[in-house]
């Protein structure tokens, strides 16, 4: 390889190895202007609720929850932090494989439907 080639191909990779740092550092930073207007949301559960099995009131949302929330907002389904029916069914419809391999959305698997939602540079963090 002449010198002027090795000059240029150094400058390709440069290039890319800083879009690829500048699209990590803008899809963190706008992860964590989402993540931060999740937090300042308030969510009050009744005392004895059955149908969510909370215990009782509880203020802002757990960190599982703001996770359920990412993919129900990302399935079209209404976006209320509990992992029911309906979510559970549209994502068996949407990753109908992953589902039957994974199953229902829990704390273990969320991770996953979370990285497979956000794209394949987050299964490498």
């Amino acid at each position: 390889m002449k010198k002027n080639e090795k000059n240029i191909l150094t400058g390709v990779a440069v290039v890319a190895a800083g879009f690829l740092a500048y699209n990590l550092y803008k899809r963190k930073k706008q992860q964590a202007q989402t993540d931060k207007e999740n937090k300042d949301k308030v969510i009050r559960i009744e005392q004895g609720n059955t149908t969510t099995g909370y215990p009782g009131p509880v203020r802002g949302y757990t960190g599982y929850q703001m996770k359920v929330m990412e993919i129900q907002s990302w399935l079209g389904v209404a976006v209320d932090g509990i992992p029911g029916p309906q979510t559970n069914g549209a994502l068996s419809k949407k990753l109908s494989i992953t589902y039957s391999l994974v199953g229902p959305i829990s704390e273990r698997n969320i991770d996953q439907y979370l990285a497979l939602k956000r794209g394949p540079a987050n299964l490498w963090f």
